[in-house]
């Protein structure tokens, strides 16, 4: 990856603070990265993750790489027009490079519009990437920092690419493991929500390793999403520009700011936000209801986001993009970040609208550049003569009156290539709450994803499991130049210790400390609601009462009859007496 990075923060620190957790560590990452400082704090960090894609050609299939995966399916979200392909995820010239391009791709598609899934032939214009640590790296807390090249030109529309992160609890694209989870950062028992969230405090007995009375979630950390185009927007608002958001649930169900204005004093929330110099609240999405056929499944997940103009230079030169995410007890937080230049920050008490909490569950990180009719295309009036205009019409660069649907030089400058340095993380050591893992002691998740393992892959992809397990080479060859880190031997792979993967092309990753805990057997206290226990107390109450008032009776007879000899006692009665 490119080392013209400043040194700058990391050169003030007196001294090195040492790796905290090597596992993770790309090896061909340069010493003077080792520790960073919070920007805001001054506190210091050590890396515990890091990816600076020095090796050519790295592949990220499924099954291919310990750190990323690279999906190879349908995106069935946001009105994708494009379909996502591994092997438009590679590393070339010290990049991972996502490449976008007009590759149409015919597919078959599960879906339910009836209450049971139909499968339908569909068809892509375009091909695109995304790849994602889910299930093999998460963290909670520490500073995460992305050095970018944006892909395609600033002022032409019609790209989505985006940094994030997202719980571990759910799975992005499989839409499956996503319902009643994302984005949810809720920890209070509420009834009326119990059917919107499916793991809720309210449940004192949740199986699958999880702990009882605890709201879960799968919240959703944007640090950035670019919105490239031209023109100014209806509060001067200019294109192109990044959005940096938290989207979580639950959201605010009554008088919602109209998308496009801005909100009224006291109608969104306000206390808790600060915004940098040259940042402003996003008017255009206030977030989103997810509906279900049963009504009382549709809830509503809000975003917290602020837009901050962007130029030409961003798509031209590399930048470094941070976030600040600090889970400390007192001290919980988001900030975000451009060249070291404050943009964004949330705290705590910007959440008092809705109750949810700022997040703290493990989250993975994914790259991905998406093509949707929802992102900066043109409106129905803004189309010229000749196009198709019909709600479902057609976006395709291959056919003139689908082709002008799209923005202007969108299928010219295709295709294009949005370009990562490097990837890296760092945590403080002192500070108990920063973790490394996808399932921790206080946030379990390997249960739930294992007893719910069809959520998180598409068997209609032809996928059997989740993820592939990693081989450590194997992978066809001719000579060792084909093997990465490592060598050739009869035709096949060998990998040195420090390689893994098929080709020997990706170093070996993995957690330094494992959260694992032993099953616990235990029977949860019953919620009983308190008409029904009022009720149950009174019925014994005077049950108890009938019966002691009977058996008292009872035994005031048989002792009368004892006391009282018979006067003329029958053959049987005498036996009795006998018998005593």
């Amino acid at each position: 990856a490119s080392r013209s990075v400043a040194m700058g923060r990391s050169a003030i620190l007196a001294a090195t603070v040492a790796v905290a957790h090597a596992g993770w560590v790309d090896p061909q990452t340069p010493s003077w990265a080792n520790s960073t400082v919070s920007l805001a704090t001054a506190l210091p960090h050590a890396l515990v993750f890091s990816d600076e894609f020095e090796v050519e050609g790295r592949r990220l299939d499924d099954g291919y790489d310990p750190r990323w995966t690279a999906v190879d399916k349908n995106d069935y979200t946001n009105m994708a027009l494009h379909y996502y392909h591994a092997d438009n995820v590679r590393t070339t010239n010290g990049v991972l490079n996502i490449s976008t391009e007009y590759r149409p791709t015919t597919f078959k598609s599960a879906e339910d519009e009836k209450g049971f899934v139909e499968m339908k032939t569909r068809r892509k214009p375009f091909a695109s990437g995304l790849v994602q640590t889910w299930n093999k790296f998460c963290f909670t807390g520490g500073i995460v920092e992305i050095r970018a090249r944006l892909p395609g030109k600033g002022h032409v529309g019609g790209l989505w690419p985006a940094m994030w992160l997202l719980g571990a609890l759910a799975r992005a694209t499989y839409v499956a493991s996503t319902d009643w989870i994302w984005p949810w950062s809720f920890d209070k028992c509420d009834r009326s929500r119990q059917y919107t969230q499916e793991i809720n405090a309210c449940e004192p007995a949740p199986h699958y390793g999880l702990k009882p009375n605890t709201g879960r979630g799968a919240p959703e950390i944007d640090i950035l999403e670019v919105m490239p185009g031209s023109g100014t927007l209806n509060y001067g608002l200019t294109k192109p520009y990044w959005s940096t958001s938290y989207q979580v649930a639950p959201g605010k169900l009554q008088d919602r700011p109209v998308e496009g204005k801005r909100p009224n004093p006291g109608q969104w929330y306000e206390e808790g936000l600060r915004y940098g110099d040259n940042t402003s609240i996003n008017a255009f999405f206030y977030g989103t209801e997810l509906k279900h056929l049963n009504k009382r499944e549709t809830y509503v997940a809000d975003a917290l986001s602020a837009n901050t103009p962007i130029g030409n230079v961003h798509f031209e030169e590399f930048h470094n993009y941070r976030l600040e995410w600090e889970v400390e007890p007192g001290n919980e937080g988001m900030r975000w970040y451009l060249d070291d230049v404050f943009i964004y920050e949330i705290r705590p008490e910007a959440l008092g609208l809705t109750h949810s909490k700022m997040p703290d569950e493990p989250m993975h990180i994914l790259l991905n550049t998406a093509v949707s009719s929802t992102w900066g295309f043109p409106l129905p009036w803004e189309l010229p003569n000749g196009c198709d205009t019909s709600p479902d019409g057609c976006y395709d660069c291959g056919v003139q009156k689908c082709a002008c649907r799209l923005p202007p030089g969108f299928c010219e400058m295709l295709p294009v290539f949005y370009e990562i340095d490097h990837v890296r993380v760092y945590q403080r050591t002192d500070e108990p709450t920063h973790k490394i893992g996808c399932s921790t002691d206080t946030h379990p998740t390997k249960r739930f994803i294992q007893g719910h393992q069809d959520r998180y892959y598409d068997s209609y992809n032809d996928e059997t499991k989740p993820l592939k397990p990693v081989p450590t080479g194997g992978a066809a060859c001719k000579a060792s130049k084909d093997c990465g880190d490592g060598v050739c031997n009869s035709g096949r792979c060998s990998c040195t210790a420090a390689a893994t993967g098929p080709n020997c092309k990706a170093f070996v990753a993995f957690d330094d400390v494992h959260w694992e805990f032993p099953w616990e057997l235990a029977l949860a206290k019953p919620f009983v609601p308190p008409m029904l226990l009022k009720a149950v107390v009174v019925f014994a109450l005077i049950t108890g009462g009938l019966v002691a008032f009977r058996v008292s009776k009872q035994r005031r007879a048989r002792s009368a009859s004892l006391i009282s000899p018979p006067s003329m006692p029958s053959p049987d009665t005498r036996q009795y007496f006998r018998g005593i």
